[in-house]
């Protein structure tokens, strides 16, 4: 759903798909036809790319391995190749461990909850966008989405939102940059313990966000060790910094090249909440998730065995016909819009609700205050690499 590319030969296809990788520019540039490819020939297959790993490109196939976790783990990674060894909970973690931690974070993220978040967030994207009407043009990334999205998760950790920027770019870096890994990762062990430190100095001076919640908090009987702790915000601030903000980029880049399409959110605005759901399944943030076979198992007619990764498609299973009637046809009004961009099964995102608001409001604050924008086609870049997170490096506009 990026600009038009090339349609694939069949040879070309079958290529990619016998050696998949998700990292790549061919997939970043057809990934749509790719997996269609894919699930008309073979939704599940095996790839040779980043030291061997299966591939689910369609609905039923990624449900199955999704919901099955007596033979599916989420640890050490749910990426591939890694990028982080950091245990990150609950993401790593698996039953019953996994219940336990999420019955005490589901309540910080309740549906309720974060609605009445929702005023906050959209005053904050009304200050940022007026900013760039000010100055008469603006990068949608850089200048509105991640600042929005990090000043947010700041605020609701704790954490003073003016430091946003030392949180968020090397988060960015590291699923957006072309520098070595092992840069990248250096980039994230000044700012891990940049957040170790916040987190002990809140043990005596809290500060009334969810890092003071988890200090206090009692987890089957007993409080989270500060190790815990560490991994738990560690994996707020990745999922909360990041996701949004690259959906947030895709949808102005099609709003910006298909006016109509925008129009229609401009002289209906109860249809907002049904775009971005559209907006989810079609430019799904996070491309897919792994999980490490913990035993050999059967999926469909192959063995899967122990110790082998499997990557669930997220866009495979958002583009299944099998799911979703005519699913590249972009519907606001779709009945029922059910989509795997958050998730599916036990690792659910916990924080789906409040990227919802933090999407609308940045959507509803932009065709609010600039809503003729033109973008600056020169300045409008996809990442390199979209197979961790998918979005724009650049969204330049012009209002």
């Amino acid at each position: 759903m990026d600009q038009p590319q090339r349609a694939l030969s069949n040879e070309e296809l079958d290529r990619l798909a016998a050696d998949f990788d998700h990292h790549g520019q061919a997939y970043r540039d057809h990934r749509v036809q790719l997996l269609a490819h894919m699930r008309a020939k073979c939704p599940f297959v095996h790839s040779t790319q980043h030291g061997g790993y299966w591939v689910a490109s369609d609905a039923r196939t990624v449900l199955e391995i999704a919901r099955n976790v007596q033979a599916f783990s989420n640890y050490p990674a749910n990426v591939i190749p890694i990028l982080e060894t950091t245990m990150m909970i609950p993401l790593n973690s698996d039953p019953p461990e996994l219940f336990e931690y999420r019955s005490i974070l589901l309540p910080l993220f309740a549906p309720q909850k974060m609605k009445e978040e929702a005023s906050e967030i959209r005053a904050t994207a009304h200050r940022l966008i007026d900013v760039i009407v000010a100055r008469g043009e603006g990068d949608i990334v850089a200048d509105f989405a991640q600042p929005l999205t990090g000043i947010t998760t700041l605020r609701l950790l704790g954490i003073d939102p003016a430091e946003w920027v030392e949180y968020a770019h090397p988060l960015h870096e590291l699923v957006y940059s072309s520098r070595t890994i092992d840069e990248r990762r250096a980039d994230m062990a000044v700012m891990i313990e940049r957040m170790r430190a916040e987190i002990r100095r809140q043990i005596t001076e809290p500060k009334g966000g969810i890092i003071e919640y988890l200090h206090n908090v009692e987890m089957m009987g007993r409080r989270l060790t500060i190790d815990e702790i560490d991994s738990i915000v560690l994996i707020m601030l990745g999922g909360g910094l990041d996701t949004a903000q690259a959906l947030v980029g895709s949808a102005a880049v099609y709003l910006g090249r298909n006016p109509d399409r925008r129009q229609e959110l401009i002289d209906e605005p109860e249809l907002m909440e049904g775009a971005v759901e559209e907006f989810l399944r079609l430019f799904a943030p996070t491309q897919g998730s792994a999980r490490r076979a913990t035993k050999d198992v059967m999926v469909g007619d192959r063995l899967v065995k122990e110790g082998e990764f499997v990557f669930m498609s997220w866009v495979g299973a958002n583009y299944d016909p099998d799911d979703t009637e005519d699913p590249e046809r972009v519907d606001f009004r779709r009945p029922g819009n059910r989509n795997f961009s958050f998730g599916i099964g036990p690792h659910r995102c916990l924080g789906s609700h409040l990227a919802r608001w933090e999407i609308i409001a940045c959507l509803e604050a932009l065709l609010a205050k600039a809503p003729n924008y033109r973008l600056v086609e020169e300045k409008v870049e996809l990442a390199a690499d979209v197979g961790t997170v998918s979005g724009y490096r650049t969204v330049t506009v012009r209002v």
